[in-house]
């Protein structure tokens, strides 16, 4: 049986623009640091500064490898739909298209 590399399986990503939603942490983070190793321009849509600080730390000490894409924070609160609003507003200013979104914002919710 074959496997799954994605290193090795998937296409060149340089040149293309990702937002990547809830990526200061856990899937969402892997997922844009194996992106932005792969060439994308990749924004970080998270609604914290400083765990996006933290991250974007992470990802500079971890190194972008070999195709040394782009990390940018693009501020995104879902908590209110005027938040989102305003961060694509600020989105389509800086950029001329979308690639890929991927949506893997997630809330926890203690219940007691």
């Amino acid at each position: 049986s074959s496997t799954f590399d994605p290193v090795k399986d998937l296409p060149s990503m340089k040149g293309k623009v990702i937002i990547v939603t809830g990526s200061s942490s856990g899937i969402g983070f892997a997922t844009l640091q194996h992106l932005s190793r792969m060439g994308a321009k990749v924004y970080m849509a998270a609604p914290d500064e400083k765990m996006t600080r933290d991250a974007l730390m992470r990802v500079e000490k971890e190194g972008r490898g070999p195709g040394c894409g782009e990390v940018l924070w693009l501020e995104l609160d879902l908590k209110d739909p005027r938040n989102a609003k305003q961060s694509a507003e600020r989105f389509i200013a800086q950029e001329s298209r979308l690639d890929v979104l991927i949506n893997n914002a997630a809330l926890f919710v203690k219940s007691s």
